[in-house]
């Protein structure tokens, strides 16, 4: 079977909320002006010249183009060609936006058809804006033979939000072109087409392949997202507060939370994603330190949370190599700590109660 990820494509229907729940974002582009109702998508730097789709548009008019993104990195994009909030999800049905001339009859299993991508970009425009483009860059390079369309239009442009509303023949004319980075960047990217219960399109959709099944989460954001979610709201609170006390070094406030019980100095904080004690350690807060790490029965080694492997670093190796130097007295309390640990009697197995990351992520 072909290339096609319904829950990907499914995702732009998803509410912001939703979204959130699987670490995606929606991020507006503009609106791109359809003249001819053909419709392309290209990197723009490096084939502009690219067909437009094989099915042509009715419509005509200004229509949003929006894309999803994971901390910057576009997995989706979409060209609405319908108000979102108006479609009817359940009647809906994906089919590949196909170039003159391809088959889906010609594709093996996972294969598609995509645009090539060699500038890390990819763009919908209409097929008149594709024309204004090539125009503008014959015009240019006329007056110079050292015209190039990157460097000396689109870079200021793009800016660091790696998205731009171009205009090739410049503000007022009646073509755009709204481009945007491309998922991993280089590569080769599939579109399909929304269509309605009466096979009329709704939307188009670029997927740029950084996801699978709708879901930007990679295993390290499932297994802390289950983690919080195994916290009581009022647990979870005491250790961000612990977290921040760490951190500016209130050792007030972290006596005062020590005490209440609900958070411990070798807990992963979720939105620090590390411990009290880690946090101290990389803010070089001496005092704090030594009052986390005075409410442990021992040196603690610290959770693996984050990594797969079963390698475990001490909290000296990681005060060690951080590339700040630690304030005077903390390397040699971590090692006082360590060597008092490996002179002590062996502790007790834990109680299951307090192995809860360990049973969540082991």
């Amino acid at each position: 079977m072909a290339y096609l990820d319904i829950d990907n494509l499914q995702a732009v229907f998803l509410d912001d909320e939703a979204l959130r729940a699987r670490h995606l974002e929606r991020q507006p582009c503009g609106v791109l002006n359809i003249t001819s109702g053909r419709i392309v998508a290209c990197d723009p730097l490096v084939q502009p010249e690219r067909e437009a789709f094989a099915r042509t548009l009715g419509e005509r008019g200004a229509f949003p183009v929006e894309v999803l993104h994971d901390k910057g990195r576009h997995a989706l994009a979409v060209l609405w060609l319908r108000e979102r909030g108006s479609l009817q999800v359940a009647g809906l049905r994906w089919e590949p936006a196909l170039l003159e001339g391809q088959s889906q009859d010609e594709l093996g299993d996972d294969e598609f058809f995509g645009y090539p991508v060699d500038a890390g970009v990819g763009c919908f425009m209409d097929a008149d804006a594709a024309k204004a483009m090539a125009e503008r860059e014959a015009r240019e390079s006329e007056k110079s033979v050292h015209f190039n369309y990157y460097d000396d239009v689109l870079a200021e442009e793009l800016g660091t939000a790696n998205m731009a509303d171009h205009y090739p023949q410049g503000a007022g004319t009646p073509n755009n072109i709204l481009i945007f980075s491309s998922g991993w960047g280089d590569g080769s990217y599939p579109s399909f087409w929304a269509l309605d219960a009466a096979g009329e399109p709704v939307a188009l959709v670029t997927d740029f392949m950084t996801m699978t099944g709708g879901d930007a989460r990679d295993e390290d954001d499932k297994r802390s997202d289950a983690y919080k979610a195994s916290l009581l709201p009022e647990k979870l609170a005491a250790l961000d507060a612990l977290g921040a006390a760490a951190i500016a070094g209130d050792l007030g406030a972290i006596r005062s939370l020590l005490d209440g019980g609900l958070a411990g100095a070798n807990e992963i904080i979720p939105s620090l994603g590390e411990t009290a004690i880690t946090s101290a350690i990389r803010m070089n807060q001496l005092e704090a330190l030594r009052m986390l790490l005075g409410s442990m029965p021992s040196l603690p080694m610290p959770p693996l949370f984050y990594t797969g492997d079963d390698e475990e670093e001490s909290y000296l190796v990681y005060a060690r190599r951080l590339k700040k130097p630690r304030v005077p007295g903390l390397i040699e309390l971590l090692q006082a700590s360590e060597e008092a640990a490996a002179a002590a009697p062996a502790s007790p197995a834990p109680t299951p109660g307090k192995s809860l990351w360990k049973r969540l992520f082991s």
